[in-house]
């Protein structure tokens, strides 16, 4: 049974606007910039006031947010939730505006009165990186972050290749943009209670602890049960959640806030766009012997926390699935007006991916030889690192891949490949990935030329209760967004322990007052390998504890358990089950002579992740292979692009439930159908935001796709290192789709395909 489906068809979902007011509860505007680059000359709120309504700009907010959030570049660039002494884009929060009402505190945005000069914009990565108009002033630069990473010996490889390609690339900036905006409820008085519809509690807690300046065991952050969507964009929401506890604060009123969807688009959050160039030294009959990065990251006014760990998270994995033992990677991070960047699906890869694969798609063309070949002749094949009984193979930039078979996952795409390739007025491309997941949180340390505390949060705890009447309580520290992890628990606790699903209950919710980490939460498809390794764990102590008193309740020295029942070894007609086992140690526990609870808070991290170490970094838990095939048509008429079929074939370790597993792929490969064809959020030169609602973002419709024909290919390899086997697999399709969409379409109008969003072309 599919709970979070069923909850949502009855209507018994619980979002934050389902949370009631608490007493005396104000709502909360925000007055925001509409000037992209300006030094803030007069405030004034008086007219508010005269209107019924509270008012507080940057002279008030500093009193209670009194730190800046935590800087993860070296520079000294300051982040704040609100603008001082001058705005840097268009929709940077000033002032906040509070009333009874919503619809009046909205009108009372009117009586707000800001003068701003207006200073020349930087709008672009090229005029960022001129830095005639700084946004910045103090550090004298708009380039946040050059760093230059090398591994291997790259000057020998490209100065002994006969063939060296060159590929420069562009991929949008866009945004996920979930169908439900942010909403938080926060009451500030001795302690800062917080119920928010955020994507964690992960380092949220942090942050709001730093620039409130009060400890994290003051904070209290809740969550409701169901989030309408966040694809990472619900990270972001830690500074509008200063800015209600600022309020409360200086009210002494409950806080509500919800964002407009105009809001979301200007100033939630964004994928940042991304240019550069790949060089790849070939030898002449194909074979990879090195690759230069050169990425430019566009994250907007701020580098906001955890930028930029967009260029980090695939460090691990530079090579893709290809053994390349040489590699060199320029990153430059640049400011520009435009609102600050954060995680959206896939974080960092889908650019990447693009980014790479379209280049090895351009070498193949070089060389003269079949894009698929070309691929099987690079792809990793010998995993010659053992550790604990699992075989890797260990990247020159450091991540550990596991085992798996990766030319029978590519192969497996062939026989449609060469069924397709042929055809004519017909494209077809292929993208070959390794999918990371069950992020190192370490990564985002290599932004920084020193790392004064290295950390690798990467773990997180569930507590698991079994219950006077046999059933089951489970509590994960995490966020629901619609990706059925209670079904999923609930599924394997119920094979696990022999109890029917129905008995066990799953809240999948933020809630500080319960264990919980820096890593804890819902991102970077950690919950296979990692929040399920926990449950394993949690599940595993408790029939060990279960089984201890089977023996005292059977009086027996062995014992044997199947389908929820222990049974005595040498006389099976002897059995107990779960329920009246619990039952009985839960009235009567001076019977039993035992001293462990049938409760666990159980715990996972993997002694595999680990802090950076000269700029190497096992950055992810898990590395799994895919396979993307892509088969386009164009519109005679329109010009446009139908895609007919799509094929993924990969390996996701043990799969824990193959139709959640495939409705997160569908989901992972639709949106990058969006973000190859139509989304991206543009400006014009004075840094106005030209999308502001969803007409002109062209997000697609079910009608775009309704005649694609989708297939997934499963192979499972079990993971021997993670407790579940499993690794993530909802961010696969939109790590490549972008690729292996280009890729097909280059083959089909003979020109090479290097910029997404792709627009009709003549």
């Amino acid at each position: 049974m599919y709970i979070e489906g069923l909850r949502a068809v009855n209507g018994e979902g619980e979002y934050i606007n389902d949370l009631p007011d608490l007493a005396g509860t104000l709502y909360m505007a925000i007055y925001r910039s509409p000037i992209a680059h300006g030094k803030i000359k007069k405030i004034d709120l008086s007219d508010v006031k005269l209107h019924g309504g509270i008012a507080f700009g940057p002279e008030e907010l500093s009193k209670v947010i009194v730190n800046p959030f935590p800087n993860t570049v070296d520079l000294p660039i300051k982040y704040y939730p609100f603008a001082k002494d001058k705005v840097r884009f268009v929709g940077e929060p000033i002032a906040v505006v509070l009333a009874k009402d919503y619809y009046k505190a909205i009108d009372l945005l009117d009586y707000v009165n800001v003068e701003i000069e207006e200073l020349p914009t930087v709008i672009t990565i090229e005029d960022s990186l001129k830095n005639e108009v700084l946004l910045h002033e103090e550090v004298k630069t708009n380039i946040a972050m050059h760093k230059i990473m090398r591994f291997g010996n790259i000057e020998r490889a490209f100065s002994e290749s006969p063939i060296v390609i060159s590929h420069i690339f562009k991929f949008g900036r866009h945004s996920a943009l979930p169908l439900e905006t942010y909403g938080i409820l926060a009451r500030f008085n001795d302690e800062l209670e917080v119920w928010a519809n955020i994507q964690g509690p992960m380092l949220q807690v942090y942050f709001l602890s730093r620039a409130l300046n009060i400890p994290i065991n003051k904070i209290k952050l809740f969550s409701p049960r169901d989030i309408g969507g966040s694809f990472g964009n619900k990270y972001s929401l830690y500074p509008y959640i200063t800015l209600a506890a600022a309020a409360s604060k200086l009210t002494g009123k409950p806080i509500r806030w919800f964002e407009s969807r105009a809001e979301s688009f200007i100033a939630s959050s964004a994928g940042g766009e991304r240019r550069g160039n790949v060089e790849i030294a070939a030898t002449k009959d194909g074979v990879i012997k090195g690759v230069r990065y050169t990425f430019y990251e566009d994250v907007g006014a701020y580098v906001r926390p955890p930028e930029p760990g967009v260029l980090f998270r695939v460090q691990g994995n530079l090579n893709g699935a290809y053994d390349i033992r040489a590699i060199e990677a320029e990153y430059y991070v640049v400011l520009t007006n435009k609102s600050p960047t954060g995680l959206n699906r896939g974080y960092g890869a889908p650019p990447f991916y693009f980014a790479l694969e379209t280049a090895v798609d351009k070498l193949a063309d070089e060389v003269g030889i079949d894009p698929l070949e070309l691929r099987l002749k690079n792809l990793i094949k010998v995993f010659d690192k053992e550790i604990n009984g699992q075989r890797f193979y260990e990247t020159i930039s450091g991540g550990l891949y596991p085992e798996q078979d990766y030319v029978k996952v590519v192969k497996a795409i062939e026989e449609e490949y060469k069924k397709w390739k042929n055809m004519k007025d017909v494209g077809v491309g292929i993208a070959v990935i390794v999918e990371p997941s069950g992020t190192n949180l370490a990564y985002v340390d290599l932004a920084l030329n020193k790392i004064r505390n290295p950390h690798s949060a990467s773990s997180d705890y569930v507590t698991i209760a079994l219950n006077p009447d046999g059933s089951v309580s489970v509590f994960v520290n995490g966020t629901n967004e619609g990706l059925g992890h209670e079904t999923t628990i609930a599924e394997f606790i119920s094979k696990e322990l022999g109890i029917d699903e129905s008995l066990i209950h799953v809240e999948n919710r933020v809630d500080t007052t319960q264990p919980w980490n820096l890593a804890s939460g819902s991102y970077s498809s950690r919950f296979a390998p990692i929040v399920m390794s926990a449950v394993k764990n949690g599940v595993d102590e408790l029939k060990k504890r279960l089984a201890e008193l089977a023996k005292k309740y059977l009086e027996t020295e062995e014992i044997i358990f199947e389908n929820g029942r222990f049974y005595d070894a040498k006389n099976k007609e002897k059995y107990v089950d779960i329920k009246r086992l619990v039952s009985a140690y839960h009235w009567n526990p001076s019977e039993f002579n035992y001293d462990k609870a049938l409760s666990v808070t159980s715990y996972f991290y993997s002694p595999l992740l680990k802090p950076s170490q000269d700029n190497k970094i096992n950055s992810s838990l898990g590395y799994a292979i895919q396979a993307h095939l892509a088969i386009v048509k164009r519109d005679e008429v329109t010009g446009e692009f139908k895609i007919v079929k799509y094929v993924i074939s990969h390996d996701a370790g043990r799969i824990l439930n193959k139709n959640l597993l495939e409705g997160q792929m569908y989901g992972g490969l639709l949106h990058g159908i969006a973000l190859t064809f139509y989304e991206e959020l543009k400006y014009d030169e004075r840094g106005n935001p030209l999308v502001t609602l969803f007409d002109s973002y062209e997000s697609p419709t079910l009608s775009e796709v309704i005649d694609t024909q989708v297939e997934f290919i499963h192979f499972e390899t079990p993971a021997k290192y993670i407790p579940t086997g499993s690794y993530g697999g909802g961010e696969g399709p939109i790590m490549a789709a972008p690729a292996a969409l280009a890729n097909a379409i280059s083959r089909l109008i003979g020109k090479r395909i290097s910029e997404v969003p792709i627009r009709v072309i003549e």
